[in-house]
């Protein structure tokens, strides 16, 4: 499936205008998957970021409806970031499973 991104912003001078996920240049120059929820991004640690662009260009095509795919590909992204920085919550959190 073909994403139709928007153009990346810059973090510190815009911030989204919806919520939902969004892909995020990291510092080091990758990147990576944060949600948008209540005007704060919600992956928590924060991840490190400058940039962040949308899924859709399609103002008018919410990603939460017509992109599950890609709201699934990113919440993978998202748990992979987080296992690849804090492998350690990864362990403690299938040995309470």
């Amino acid at each position: 499936m073909d994403i139709d991104t928007t153009e990346w912003f810059p973090l510190d001078r815009c911030a989204p205008v919806r919520e939902g996920w969004y892909e995020v240049r990291l510092k080091n120059g990758d990147t990576a998957f944060a949600r948008f929820v209540d005007e704060h991004w919600t992956e928590q640690p924060v991840l490190v970021f400058t940039h962040w662009r949308g899924l859709s260009a399609d103002p008018g095509a919410s990603p939460d409806t017509e992109h599950i795919d890609a709201q699934a590909a990113a919440a993978q992204g998202v748990r992979a970031v987080w296992n690849a920085f804090f492998p350690a919550m990864e362990e403690t959190h299938q040995a309470k499973e």
